[in-house]
């Protein structure tokens, strides 16, 4: 996603969705892998770990098969999850409403359950011609499963417990189906990176994400638990004088304020009333 405008207001910063893809492991080694206890190291110049996807927190994490494979996460209520609103945007603009599932703990074909996903909420529709960073500060999406997924424990939702101006430097990890690694077969984590800087409501960070890591949650944790501080969508880059796409700055998340109220008014209505499917003329 191009932003074409905004660009002066950012000294020149564009968002682009991930496209750079290194070799796989092969899938003899990945076995091997995910067979052992904890994590393991991909390889010596990247530190992402492959890690067994159903164990929990990474249980609550799956695998979302949408207009495109992102990732998606669990989060407050087993029923709801939170991704990218590109990761179910048609390339005309329109949302996709049919054909949306999830696979929670998915690893090597196998997983927790296939659930159908159902649109809830998302920030605003999403361009993959031109878009301003403004703009894709808005790149989320809440969807509601058709049935909850047994023994998984949702994550936490971080909303008041870090202000804007203490989350740079503070440890996240992220998890992500990102398809450089097996070709998203696996769920790996990049244990030690950073939010660097806010933009808006976007948080730039450090972490290495790749397609198929749309969606994914940056975790921080919190007590006994992992709370989501934010969803990945994109990577950030800077234009030059002519406006070619030159240095990269760092990837986007989208801050979980953006979304917060909404997943928490969704949980209280799972709680104790029917969920009512949202329609086009609400986005």
């Amino acid at each position: 996603m191009l932003a074409s405008q905004g660009l002066a207001l950012l000294g020149g910063l564009v968002v682009l969705l991930p496209v750079t893809l290194t070799e796989l492991p092969s899938r003899s080694s990945l076995q091997s892998l995910v067979r052992g206890e904890g994590s393991q190291s991909i390889a010596e110049a990247d530190r992402r770990q492959i890690v067994v996807a159903n164990r929990s927190p990474y249980s609550a994490i799956g695998k979302l098969n949408g207009t495109m494979t992102c990732t998606a996460a669990i989060v407050l209520n087993p029923r709801i999850i939170v991704t990218a609103g590109h990761c179910i945007t048609e390339k005309s603009g329109a949302i996709r409403r049919s054909n949306l599932s999830f696979q929670p703990g998915y690893q090597l074909g196998t997983d927790l359950g296939r659930f159908q996903a159902t649109v809830l909420a998302i920030g605003s529709k999403q361009s993959f011609t031109h878009e301003s960073v403004r703009e894709a500060s808005s790149d989320w999406a809440i969807l509601v499963l058709d049935r909850a997924p047994a023994g998984v424990r949702p994550l936490l939702l971080s909303r008041h417990s870090l202000e804007a101006s203490e989350l740079p430097g503070q440890q996240i990890v992220l998890p992500a189906y990102s398809n450089d690694i097996g070709n998203a077969e696996v769920l790996s984590v990049d244990p030690a990176c950073t939010v660097s800087h806010l933009v808006w409501d976007a948080l730039v960070h450090t972490c290495r994400a790749r397609p198929g890591s749309s969606g994914a949650p940056l975790l921080l944790r919190e007590g006994s638990g992992y709370a989501i501080v934010g969803i990945h969508t994109a990577s950030m880059y800077a234009s030059d004088e002519d406006g070619h796409v030159a240095r990269f700055i760092g990837n986007q998340a989208i801050a979980s304020w953006k979304f917060a109220d909404s997943v928490f008014a969704l949980s209280r209505q799972l709680d104790g009333a029917p969920v009512q499917t949202v329609n086009s003329a609400d986005f």
